[in-house]
């Protein structure tokens, strides 16, 4: 009888403890969610590490949307770390969605972990098409393609993203990149003028620039000349004429631009574009100089 007396108050105060237990991760987890929904993101995350945390100490685990927007949200107020972790193991709950995806790219973006991002991009790509975080994660991903080399991903993505991505110097300047690793001389010399009037300084748009306006240059100039040597008429002449006047507009182009390079960064490929390009302009002295400034 005695045992049972006894009994009876402790299965009482554990019931009671067990029920403050459970009503304060109730409160816990409904000031969690309204902070997270008012993007009161410090708040929520201090809320879900504290549900994170009772669940752990009672050896459970925390529900897979308490990790998913705890990650969230320690993405939003710079926990990156705490934003992988959390983030991770609401994928492994199965309850990662779009935005989680999006959030953990992000993340491995700025631990870079290309593969890892390229990844979790990939899965948003794949299963959200029409999500709301659409336009950033292709943005986003076009630039990992570019970074990790991936051309022919790279060049599928393009038409798919928007103006204002396209726009973005950033992407420009990898678009820039990608063309470069082709032949669309055209698009590549438009392309570096738009990065120029961003940013007037930018070296690898004036290289690139500078480069596809010498070879056009030198193209056309060597077909000129191929045409006046077969038939040396004065019809002929006049278009070799005629031809040099654009040809020498762009070598002097080129040449600008390869003369601030040069200061920038005295490359030895810049000084023998420089010399090849004074050859043109019958600029023995300037050739001669450019063409000893590289091979120093």
């Amino acid at each position: 009888m005695k045992i049972k007396r006894l009994l009876i108050p402790l299965l009482a105060l554990a019931l009671a403890t067990s029920c403050t237990v459970s009503k304060q991760m109730s409160q816990l987890n409904t000031d969690a969610t309204l902070a997270f929904d008012k993007s009161d993101y410090s708040t929520a995350l201090n809320a879900y590490d504290s549900l994170i945390s009772f669940s752990t100490s009672r050896g459970k685990e925390a529900d897979g949307a308490i990790y998913r927007n705890a990650g969230i949200a320690a993405w939003e107020v710079g926990q990156t770390q705490k934003s992988l972790d959390y983030l991770e193991k609401a994928k492994e709950l199965e309850a990662a969605n779009g935005l989680a995806y999006f959030t953990l790219a992000k993340a491995y973006l700025k631990v870079d972990n290309l593969s890892r991002e390229i990844i979790n991009l990939g899965i948003y790509l794949d299963n959200y098409p029409n999500g709301d975080e659409i336009d950033g994660v292709r943005c986003q991903l076009y630039l990992a393609y570019v970074k990790s080399e991936n051309w022919d991903l790279a060049v599928d993505l393009w038409n798919s993203l928007n103006q204002e991505c396209k726009d973005s110097q950033n992407v420009l300047m990898a678009y820039l990149k990608m063309l470069r690793q082709g032949d669309d001389s055209a698009e590549i010399m438009s392309t570096a003028e738009k990065i120029l009037q961003k940013d007037s300084g930018n070296t690898e748009a004036m290289e690139a620039l500078a480069i596809e306006l010498f070879n056009n240059a030198e193209a056309k100039y060597q077909s000129e000349m191929k045409a006046y040597q077969k038939n040396q008429t004065m019809k002929q002449y006049r278009q070799l004429n005629d031809a040099l006047k654009t040809i020498n507009a762009d070598f002097k182009r080129a040449r600008d631009y390869f003369e601030k390079l040069y200061r920038v960064n005295p490359d030895p490929r810049y000084a023998t574009y420089l010399g090849n390009i004074y050859t043109r302009f019958s600029n023995k002295q300037k050739a001669d100089y450019y063409y000893g400034r590289a091979k120093q």
